[in-house]
């Protein structure tokens, strides 16, 4: 990064406007960027409501999971499909530069979430559950598509969204969005830089499946018990409690791990344990398991293992291959399933001699810490990505 670029961009935090700048109410961009409403280049539709047999086979069908999916849309990946004619097909059509967005969602952060359909050689149509942005104006559809993600863009469309218990956005709402965008030229290069850096996530997402795959056959291999393996319950080898606080406790800014029942990891400022401890979503991502060994505290549906007989990982690793045989076909279903305490404390795991125990488990420990290795890569290149869709997107820097 140059000089120049980098005086720029502290200008620019500092709020004062560089020379070939302009001020606006969504920010600052380059003076020759066009300020655009999305109607200005999308025209807005609601998807397909139709009766249950008509689902399952016929013209792919795009359903918010497409939409969530980080990678654009194409005609192959799309899981679901309709049966319709050719005259619905033509008002519903979806084709190459349209953008799909979220209709509904369960919070304010997931509203009007957005994919673009990038397949030249398919006509794919769309749910109920999505709204059609149909391509009316010259846009690079990859960069139009990062542009939506980008959070000044999110901002404006969470703020139109409304909502309680189903927060929605509606075409009206799309429609007022502003967007700032340079020539074509520019969207077009800039989206060459930004789709490298897709195709380097591919590959090691690519990579970490292979891995994870490897991994799977690695403990079908070593972890099936033998006929003169023995087995104890889960509660005989380990103490398992759950923790005593509510979600809202955490802190973003917190020193302490907070681990509650999701995948993501929180803080919080004060701690309850200071062990050794596997930790086990009781809702929620139902039998996530964490293990984690220092200071940290714990949601009220997470359940703490803590003061193991033997050793931990091992237990850790039986967990993660048998969890669901072991004890997710008793869980008890709801609005919200949930593992009961008495399932777990009888999972049943099994166990050779000392000796295996030590070698299996150095294995698949070693084998953690490489996928480990490739998930931070992975991490650090959609941060990477990140910081540098925000540069571009906003025209901080210029190529």
């Amino acid at each position: 990064m140059t000089k120049q670029i980098k005086n720029r961009i502290t200008e620019i935090k500092q709020g004062k406007v560089p020379d070939g700048y302009k001020n606006t109410i969504n920010g600052i961009f380059p003076n020759e960027w066009e300020e655009k409403k999305l109607s200005d280049l999308l025209t807005f539709k609601n998807g397909i409501n139709a009766e249950k047999g008509k689902f399952g086979s016929g013209v792919k069908l795009i359903s918010v999971m497409d939409i969530l999916d980080e990678s654009p849309i194409t005609y192959e990946k799309i899981q679901n499909s309709i049966n319709i004619d050719e005259d619905t097909l033509d008002n519903y059509s979806v084709t190459y530069g349209d953008v799909l967005f979220q209709r509904s969602s369960e919070n304010f952060e997931d509203a009007g979430k957005s994919n673009v359909y990038l397949d030249e050689s398919h006509v794919a149509t769309f749910s109920g559950f999505v709204i059609r942005g149909k391509k009316n104006h010259d846009y690079n559809p990859f960069y139009l598509n990062s542009l939506l993600k980008l959070s000044i863009i999110r901002k404006q469309i969470i703020n139109l969204a409304a909502g309680s218990q189903h927060i929605n956005i509606g075409q009206e709402s799309l429609a007022k969005t502003n967007v700032f965008l340079p020539d074509l030229n520019e969207q077009q290069k800039i989206a060459e830089v930004l789709m490298k850096w897709d195709e380097a996530i591919i590959l090691q997402e690519k990579l970490i499946e292979r891995l994870e795959m490897y991994k799977k056959g690695l403990m079908q291999n070593i972890l099936t018990p033998k006929g003169d393996w023995k087995f104890k319950l889960l509660g005989e080898v380990c103490d398992i409690s759950t923790g005593k606080l509510d979600v809202n406790a955490m802190n973003p800014n917190g020193i302490y791990p907070f681990f509650s029942c999701s995948k993501d990891i929180y803080w919080i400022n004060e701690y309850a344990y200071d062990c050794e401890a596997l930790l086990i979503a009781g809702n929620g991502d139902i039998g996530d398991i964490k293990y984690y060994s220092g200071k940290f505290n714990a949601y009220q549906r997470t359940y703490v293992l803590t003061n193991f007989k033997f050793d931990i990982k091992y237990i850790m690793h039986f967990l993660d291959k048998y969890f669901e045989k072991e004890v997710c076909v008793g869980v008890q279903k709801s609005s919200m399933p949930y593992i009961k305490l008495s399932l777990l404390k009888n999972a049943k795991i099994y166990f050779n001699n000392e000796n295996s125990i030590k070698k299996s488990t150095n294995i698949l420990n070693s084998l953690n810490l490489n996928l480990d290795l490739h998930q931070q890569k992975l991490n650090n290149l959609k941060l990477q990505q990140k910081s540098l869709m925000q540069l571009l997107l906003t025209g901080f820097v210029r190529v």
